[in-house]
């Protein structure tokens, strides 16, 4: 896993400076064992671990390589769209020229619909965003769909991807949000506990207002999902699980039992 605090991306000081060439000279002509290389491209740690337990588990003919940056995280937060999305550029041309990745999936839901497809533009191979996905699986559910979040900037592009599906299914939802307020910062801080807590709080919130479904609008919130059996009848639905479909399609893989 390559971390890197947006300053100076990939960098190692002398004596371990790298260069292109010898990354390149270092890459392997073919994946290990076959497998397809895919790119996760996170802008938070928190991420990380449950999209490579999941990916590990369901999909072990994909060999998956995670680029982080989390100062990404501060610019989105800031309104800077315009820089995040050049740094989202660069991080997924890394990918494809130093670890041949055949197709590169953007984990942050903070990153629009529009970012996303731009910056796929700009590339041959193919360029997905981890939510879609999801949003479509969630219109699907009923008319009232519930969003609960941790990181406040993820609300509006999450909104806008709902719409955007269900004008594309031919239908109109009514969106209903939440934030699980303080539940980010204490996973960050290392009390995940405390972050289950108040996303439980957060969804059972969302089904006593009458949704027909819950969208945990960040990969990260996909941790509490085991605590929910029994607790919430609705569904809620994670992009961990819905995005694996959309990888295998892009890779020409059939999909799987």
């Amino acid at each position: 896993m390559l971390y890197d605090d947006g300053r100076r991306p990939f960098f190692r000081p002398k004596p371990y400076a790298i260069t292109r060439a010898k990354l390149s000279a270092a890459r392997l002509d073919q994946p290990t064992m076959g497998k397809k290389r895919v790119a996760f491209i996170h802008t938070s740690p928190a991420a990380v671990g449950p999209l490579m337990q999941f990916y590990a588990e369901a999909a072990p003919e994909l060999e998956i390589t995670n680029l982080l940056d989390d100062g990404l995280l501060r610019l989105l937060a800031a309104g800077d769209a315009a820089t995040a999305e050049a740094r989202l550029t660069d991080m997924i041309r890394v990918a494809a020229e130093t670890y041949g990745a055949e197709a590169a999936m953007i984990t942050c839901s903070s990153v629009s619909k529009e970012a996303a497809g731009r910056i796929a533009q700009k590339f041959e191979l193919p360029v997905l965003k981890i939510d879609y996905p999801m949003a479509r699986e969630a219109v699907r559910t009923g008319l009232r769909v519930g969003v609960a979040a941790t990181f406040p900037p993820t609300l509006v592009p999450t909104r806008r991807l709902i719409t955007e599906a269900a004008e594309e299914a031919g239908t109109r939802v009514e969106i209903v949000e939440k934030i699980a307020q303080g539940a980010y910062d204490a996973l960050l801080s290392g009390d995940p506990e405390r972050h289950d807590e108040l996303l439980v709080e957060t969804v059972s919130d969302l089904e006593a207002q009458g949704v027909s479904t819950v969208v945990l609008a960040q990969v990260s919130m996909a941790r509490v999902l085991p605590k929910l059996d029994g607790r919430v009848r609705v569904p809620v639905l994670s992009s961990l699980h819905t995005s694996l479909a959309a990888v295998r399609e892009s890779l020409g893989l059939g999909a799987r039992a």
